[in-house]
């Protein structure tokens, strides 16, 4: 939180209004919200430096916090002069003309309508009047996430509980490969390129510390996920070969947390550098390219494995493949979001946009992919494997036109819901990383430890069954997510207070 203390008169508002300004940048506000906070901070500090006071002027303290989740700027204005609670007074019926109406109460009134919340307090002989206002939520880039949301578990459902010829048609097909590839892990990814544009915690410092957060947690649900069932199914069945052989490779293995923890390290080292975003766009494409030459390694060593497919793609060219998302390749996706983020905040007509790029984008990447599957090659042409998470610098663009595809649609339809279907969407887009943690435990203990040793050695479901649980388990992981943030806000208030 920063502050600024001035005499509370007329001459300082463009000081105030400066002083607010600065603190906005760093959230890249666009200038419709921009405005309307001026509007607010004209209003506000004007009725401080017309009223407080009777007499001689007195002090008067701004203070602009920003925060984080969801991303809003908070805006005090405290005086120590005579108690006013300018919300006390009734709102101005819009409806009379100006000669009918009586003067005054419009700034106020405009106040409220502009901002989230307004709220007066007199406390220890002050006055504190807080404006908060959240700030260029995305709902199209909310929307993509809530529904990621809802289809993480049935995707994984149909990837544990499949056999690879299920895999191959159908609805598993459709999971797994369409669902799971292109219109998922790159979203999610993309996503948070999106949300690196707009966060205000987006300096180096506070990469690498976010980085090494989401890598301890990796660790924490490879813990929950793998060590511990996969202990406890050996101790019941003595099935080494299922339970503990392939062990170490998914316990020490790369997905998407992990990718997203040294995706955050990578992107802290490129802005300790002092890099733009189109800078680390190009180091990324760099880097994509290169990888893109190293993809299907193989070494002797396991370990070397393992350690390199955090980065390149390995595999030994049948079956095996030890890096699911390699951060050399999926990272070009990351700082494409970053860029187009940066844009997104300074759009003035979104319909064009998705109008314009959105409806190619659409038809181009339809037709590839339908080209791709009918002729069994590029993203499409095999049920998930190398053929999908060491994809090519043509694949990584060709994800990108889908992303642009699909927030152009999820942007028209949000322009047709409510605001309290919005805010839904919007809590379930913020819940999107603990609900991904939530599910895989789920799915894992499911199908690899309840179904597989109560069905004797075979997890296999039908299509139907698979729909059936993955459905199940993907509304437990949004509920469950629910309950632990609210319990987690509680906690927080209860520390606040």
């Amino acid at each position: 939180m920063r502050k600024l203390d001035i005499p509370a008169t007329p001459d300082k508002l463009p000081e105030v209004l400066e002083f607010v300004r600065d603190n906005l940048a760093e959230m890249g506000c666009s200038e419709k919200d921009s405005n309307q906070i001026d509007i607010a901070v004209e209003e506000m500090f004007t009725n401080i430096s017309s009223y407080a006071y009777s007499q001689e002027t007195g002090p008067a303290t701004v203070r602009v916090a920003l925060e984080d989740d969801p991303l809003a700027v908070s805006i005090d204005f405290i005086d120590d002069g005579v108690p006013y609670d300018p919300l006390a007074k009734a709102d101005p019926d819009t409806k009379l003309s100006v000669s009918e109406r009586k003067r005054g109460g419009l700034g106020i009134f405009m106040t409220k309508k502009f901002m989230d919340e307004v709220n007066y307090e007199y406390k220890n002989g002050r006055n504190i009047l807080t404006l908060k206002k959240k700030i260029l939520r995305q709902p199209e880039v909310d929307m993509a996430k809530a529904i990621l949301t809802f289809f993480l578990a049935t995707i994984h459902v149909y990837v544990e509980c499949s056999t690879d010829d299920q895999l191959w048609v159908g609805l598993p097909y459709f999971f797994d490969s369409i669902l799971g590839g292109p219109w998922a892990a790159p979203m999610f990814i993309f996503s948070m390129g999106i949300g690196l544009a707009f966060t205000t915690k987006n300096k180096a410092e506070d990469l690498f510390m976010r980085g090494l957060h989401i890598l301890f947690v990796g660790l924490m649900l490879n813990v929950c996920r793998f060590l511990i069932p996969s202990v406890v199914g050996f101790l019941i069945t003595d099935n080494q070969e299922f339970y503990l052989t392939p062990l170490p490779y998914r316990f020490f293995g790369n997905d998407l947390l992990q990718f997203a923890g040294l995706a955050m390290l990578f992107m802290a080292l490129l802005k300790a550098l002092k890099l733009t975003p189109w800078k680390i766009f190009f180091v990324a494409l760099a880097v994509n390219i290169a990888a893109t030459f190293c993809n299907n390694m193989w070494f002797s060593s396991p370990a070397l494995n393992v350690l390199l497919g955090h980065f390149i793609g390995i595999d030994d060219g049948t079956e095996t493949v030890m890096s699911d998302f390699p951060v050399f390749i999926w990272f070009l996706l990351y700082a494409s979001g970053l860029v187009f983020g940066g844009y997104l905040k300074t759009m003035k007509n979104k319909k064009k946009f998705y109008l314009c790029v959105s409806i190619p984008c659409f038809i181009i990447t339809t037709i590839v992919y339908i080209i791709e599957y009918r002729m069994g090659f590029g993203m499409m042409g095999g049920p998930g494997a190398n053929v999908f998470y060491h994809l090519t610098t043509p694949e990584v663009f060709l994800c990108i036109g889908t992303e642009f595809a699909m927030l152009g649609i999820y942007y028209f339809i949000t322009t047709k819901m409510s605001k309290k279907a919005l805010d839904a969407v919007e809590r379930l887009a913020r819940n999107v990383t603990v609900v991904y943690v939530i599910q895989w435990v789920l799915v894992w203990w499911a199908a690899d430890v309840i179904i597989y040793i109560a069905r004797g050695g075979n997890k296999y479901l039908s299509d139907f069954q698979s729909l059936i649980l993955g459905l199940i388990l993907s509304i437990a992981s949004v509920v469950i997510a629910a309950v632990w943030r609210n319990l987690k806000n509680k906690s927080k208030n209860k520390k606040i207070a």
